[in-house]
């Protein structure tokens, strides 16, 4: 088996797996874009070798796995993003809800000692 067929392979089973994963609902749909993304570049990229070699003559990168490295420290700091947001607008709307069940809980106090 050459190294390209397993690329193709591994990166195959790695769309497959986003798939199943988004099918059963355990992956979130806002997540899953940008995996899907990842995994059809990755069968690109393999199938067609020569097309890191072009794109990294096209941006003046001397080594195409450096573009590469790039393109994946591109991905995970876009994920990293999303998940930094997610973070902060769940923690957000805990705030909030916990702020509306103190003053229920305060009112509710209120009414019951009248």
């Amino acid at each position: 088996m050459t190294p390209q067929l397993l690329a193709i392979i591994l990166a195959v089973v790695f769309l497959v797996a986003v798939l199943l994963l988004l099918r059963s609902y355990v992956l979130p749909e806002k997540y899953a874009v940008l995996w899907l993304v990842a995994s059809i570049a990755a069968i690109v990229l393999s199938a067609w070798p020569g097309l890191l070699d072009t794109l990294s003559e096209f941006f003046g990168i001397s080594q195409p796995i450096n573009l590469l490295f790039v393109g994946a420290f591109f991905v995970m700091f876009l994920l990293l993003m999303q998940i930094s947001l997610e973070l902060a607008r769940t923690r957000d709307e805990l705030r909030r809800a916990v702020q509306r069940l103190a003053l229920d809980v305060e009112s509710s106090t209120r009414n019951s000692d009248k």
